[in-house]
């Protein structure tokens, strides 16, 4: 057993070597993929990720990582800006997504919390016992491990310090798999280790009797005036909680961006306090801005810590942000000011290409943290942006020249750890510590092989040696060519491979993830990632997913993206509520929308049966009704529902036109832009619709029908006189009940339109409905990918019994075991009707899955390796440019597609024939649909990537001309896909 299989066999579903997850693992605030994309090859990729459910889990990682010598990397909301959860060297890495349990000792004032609990959820949960965090980092999404481990500064650090200046306690899993608990002097050993020397497991945290809070803002004119303000403020020795001064560009940005009370223009100081010493506090403040010249107006406290993002995301409005904060005492900063100044340009005049801007929180042991702001014209994607990444160095080194240090280590400044560690670390110079002697020491006894987070904080000697690079790259950018202005200037420019490569993939979608600061604000309000914590659910690992992308393909020389990744990671609900939390103002839910349209259009038309209807229901089914009802093709696998229907409509005495499992109405077509295959299908089946009314059983009928066939009747020559209802309202219009249970309704994405008046009309009858959100998945990943399947068992295990209106989800549901019946189900047992249908399914066996996938790759490969004598030919045309190159080797490929179709054919007749029994065409259709579809998501969700590292491999061989091997596998791989749907032709 190897180190795959025994993380797989210990932690099950909790453990992934999936694409999706190991890329969507790859990004934080800072630039680190930037770097990668400009050359540097940091691993930053990791091999596998685990998510932890308990301490327990824990050890036994840390047990399996020291048996393999595999590096593990602490990963909680990936918001800092130095790499620190970001692995150098590849590895495992931690995701304590699933470890947020919070305890609340009142008597103590001390909040228990695991390491993958998040400031805000800890201070919610503080205040419902009448207390609240005394200082939590600008991230307030942001988790508690990750603050403790890099020692962060942030809201309430004016009155009390550090957030290690606030722990009570630590308990870690240490590098020989240990569980210590950690206190006083001890806790040298894990605050600002960031992982190094152990992985947190819980914090206490010291807490303060809640109190409202008050906030005045004092306006300064010029820089001058606000420095004094600053040094007022240690003068008056001033009991309040927060003090923070925005600089004026900083402040335009803020208060035209976010509507924040901030005066344009002006230096802002924002002073927050407790209510309760406002008689003390408001007195002293007035004297403070009469004495600095300064203007004093209220100002705004509440959400105060998701105006930290906005600065990243209104900063990047005109060029990429470039960031760098740091810890000086206050009598420096002048000097910061004037050494800065003379390399980057004007304060506060923050423009692309020139000048900077101060965003300052104010320490209470006179120690400011600084955050310097620089814009550039460059997009992150350009191949010079190493030249202006290096201002960050500049800017780093002048935060060092007045004697301070940067506010986290991480893999950019080993060399400035001890003067981090120790000049700036206070506490544990009171209590008499050389934290940074401590910890190296305690690391080289625990850790000699660098296993934990290599190549953070501490000089890598055995692995992630690749870090050292950036330091020295950086500072060669800076003085090549006597300055980094010229340098960009003669260097060739723009956008790299990677970029260009995943974007074909991904579209507008690739554009966008590069906007995204990663704040993490998305990821609490997502309730898919509150029933699934897992990275790539949450809007945040989507676009980390595509930054991953870029990096891969700089790292390896080739990326594949299967359609099973992109329906995975597009596949939620599109409720929205991350549009409205994202300062970077990405529409994240219409891009995931049309990353979902992009799998749908290449999902195959599937052979569908007609479930016959039985003569018992001929006095419901009649051709001369005005009602028709919709059953379509998304009941031809769940037929429960359709004679559920049809005893419902009995009972009531209804009579009904049907329209059966063998009618599309197009939703596909829909949803993935084929306009002119849907215009196709609204012709076929308005020449069949003559009806005034007409039921639809599923919400993706209903959609399409009252939105799809609303855009594109004109534009098919038709129209729809017929008024479309969905089947839940109209019965529950129709039927008399008294309910009194409790209803879990699970509302499928499609029905949102309608499921309010649903759960309306329930509540009416006196049932107790619950609103459950969260799409199955089922429509989408029917041959794609498994996120349907996981969130169907998470809703399951929340909620118990659900009760759907998507006939699609109820039969997900059931597949994973979960207890679920359709709306119209439900209803039929409260009318007594009693359905029982023999529900016909195959299930293709796991060794034809299996021999069907090798089939794909054995024949693909063999075909286009008996052309790499003419591919060989052929590669000297490279240097005419790819696009070229493609037109002249697509004969090539499209000859092999064609040609493993047939042989794929004739293995795929092979296997139908050994599964079907019998004569009956219905069963054939049955198996050979299901085989259809499997091998439909095999060919979407299998990278080609084997397939191509054999071609290359014998192309290299033969050919006498020297090529990239890196251009001809992107060129193979963009090429089979363009040509997959030959092969699925071919089958169909």
């Amino acid at each position: 057993m190897g180190l795959r299989e025994e993380l797989e066999a210990r932690f099950g579903d909790s453990f992934t070597d999936s694409l999706v997850e190991r890329l969507s693992h790859t990004a934080d605030m800072g630039f680190v993929p930037q770097l990668v994309w400009t050359g540097m090859k940091i691993n930053i990729i990791p091999d596998y990720v685990v998510y932890p459910k308990n301490v327990e889990d824990m050890i036994d990682v840390v047990k399996i990582s020291l048996k393999y010598g595999a590096p593990l990397v602490p990963y909680g909301r990936g918001t800092n800006r130095y790499g620190n959860a970001i692995p150098a060297d590849g590895g495992i890495l931690i995701d304590f997504s699933k470890m947020d349990k919070i305890q609340i000792d009142d008597s103590n004032k001390v909040a228990v919390a695991e390491a993958g609990a998040t400031w805000k959820l800890v201070d919610i949960a503080a205040q419902s016992r009448g207390l609240q965090l005394r200082t939590f980092p600008s991230s307030y999404d942001s988790t508690v491990g990750g603050g403790v481990a890099g020692d962060a500064l942030g809201v309430g650090s004016y009155q009390y310090g550090f957030i290690c200046d606030n722990v009570s306690f630590v308990e870690m899993v240490n590098p020989k798999g240990e569980l210590v608990r950690l206190e006083g002097k001890d806790l040298a050993l894990v605050c600002g280790a960031e992982g190094t020397t152990g992985l947190i497991y819980r914090v206490g945290l010291k807490l303060r009797p809640f109190s409202p809070t008050e906030s005045l803002v004092l306006s300064y004119d010029n820089f001058e005036q606000a420095y004094r303000g600053i040094g007022e403020f240690y003068r008056e020795s001033i009991p309040v909680w927060h003090v923070q001064v925005r600089g004026p560009a900083i402040s335009t940005y803020i208060a035209e961006n976010f509507k924040a009370s901030l005066a344009p223009d002006k230096w802002n100081m924002v002073i927050l306090y407790p209510s309760t010493v406002a008689s003390i506090v408001e007195p002293k403040l007035y004297r403070v801005a009469q004495n600095t010249g300064a203007k004093t107006f209220e100002g705004e406290w509440t959400g105060w810590w998701s105006f930290n993002h906005g600065v990243n995301a209104a900063l990047r409005t005109k060029g990429l942000l470039i960031h760098q904060h740091g810890l000086i005492h206050y009598t420096k900063m002048k000097e910061l000011v004037d050494g800065i100044q003379e390399n980057l340009g004007k304060l506060g005049d923050l423009t692309p290409d020139g000048g900077f801007d101060l965003d300052i929180d104010l320490e209470r042991r006179e120690t400011l943290l600084v955050n310097a702001f620089t814009q550039v014209s460059l997009t992150p994607v350009d191949k010079k942006i190493l030249f202006e990444l290096a201002k960050n160095t500049l800017m780093m080194e002048q935060y060092i020249k007045v004697g301070g240090s940067m506010l986290s280590v991480g893999i950019f400044v080993h060399k400035y750890a001890k003067n981090r560690l120790t000049a700036m670390g206070k506490v544990f110079q009171e209590m008499g510590v050389d934290r940074y002697e401590v910890m190296k020491k305690y690391k080289e006894e625990t850790d000699p092989e660098e296993l934990f987070n290599p190549g953070k904080v501490f000089e890598p000697k055995k692995r992630a040696l690749s870090v050292l690079d950036i330091v020295r790259k950086q500072n060669d950018a800076m003085r090549y060519r006597f300055g980094i202005g010229f340098a960009k200037r003669i260097v060739p420019g723009g956008e790299v491979e990677g970029y260009r490569v995943v974007k074909k993939y991904l579209d507008l979608f690739a554009d966008y993830a590069i906007k995204c600061i990663d704040c993490a604000m998305c990821v609490t309000v997502c309730p898919q990632y509150r029933l699934i914590p897992q990275w790539p659910y949450a809007p945040k690992g989507m676009f980390d997913f595509t930054k991953g992308l870029i990096s891969f393909f700089e790292l390896q020389g080739r990326v594949d993206v299967p359609d099973s990744a992109i329906a995975e990671i597009s596949g939620c609900h599109k409720c929205g509520l991350c549009d409205g939390v994202c300062p970077a103002r990405i529409p994240i839910s219409s891009m995931l929308i049309r990353l979902s349209a992009m799998v749908a259009k290449k999902i195959p038309e599937e052979v569908v049966t007609e479930i016959p209807i039985p003569d018992k229901y001929s006095d419901v089914v009649t051709d001369n009704s005005e009602v028709g009802i919709w059953f379509g093709k998304y009941l031809a696998e769940n037929p429960s529902v359709l004679f559920a229907t049809l005893e419902v409509m009995k009972k009531l005495g209804l009579k009904v036109r049907v329209y059966g499992t063998t009618m599309d109405s197009g939703f596909n077509d829909y949803i993935g832009g084929n306009g002119n295959e849907l215009i196709e299908k609204i012709r076929k089946n308005s020449e069949k619709i003559d009806v005034i009314e007409l039921i639809t059983v599923t919400p993706e009928d209903y959609k399409t029908f009252t939105e799809g066939y609303q855009e594109y009747a004109k534009l098919a020559g038709v129209s729809a006189p017929f008024e479309v209802v969905p089947l839940d309202l109209r019965l529950l219009k129709s039927i008399q009940v008294e309910g009194r249970e409790e209803v879990n309704l699970h509302v499928a994405c499609f029905a949102n339109s309608y499921a309010d008046e649903v759960i309306k009309r329930l509540r009416e009858k006196g049932f107790k409905v619950k609103k459950v959100e969260g799409c199955s998945g089922a429509t989408l990943e029917k041959n794609v990918g498994k996120r349907a399947d996981m969130m169907a068992k998470a809703l399951g295990e929340k909620y118990g019994n659900l009760v759907t209106l998507c006939p699609m989800a109820a039969m997900k549901f059931r597949s994973v075991g979960v207890n679920a019946r359709t709306l119209v189900e439900f209803m039929a047992e409260k009318i007594g009707a009693e359905v029982k249908a023999e529900r016909r399914t195959f299930k293709v066996p796991d060794e034809d899955k299996d021999a069907l996938k090798k089939f794909v790759v054995e024949l693909l490969t063999n075909s286009l390796v008996k052309r790499a004598n003419l591919i060989a030919d052929t590669v000297s045309f490279m240097s005419s440019g790819l696009d070229e190159y493609k037109k002249i080797i697509e004969p090539i490929v499209s000859e092999s597609i064609e040609e493993t179709s047939s042989g794929l054919r004739e293995r795929m007749d092979s296997l139908i024939i050994s599964r079907v029994k019998g004569d009956d065409p219905s069963e054939k259709a049955l198996v050979t649909n299901s085989y259809l579809r499997e091998l439909n998501g095999i060919l979407m969700s299998t990278p080609m990537d084997t397939v191509i590292a054999e071609v290359v491999k014998q192309v290299r061989k033969i050919a006498t001309d020297d090529f990239s091997e890196r251009d001809l596998g992107v060129v193979l791989v963009e090429l089979i896909k363009e040509n997959i749907d030959k092969l699925r032709g071919g089958l169909a």
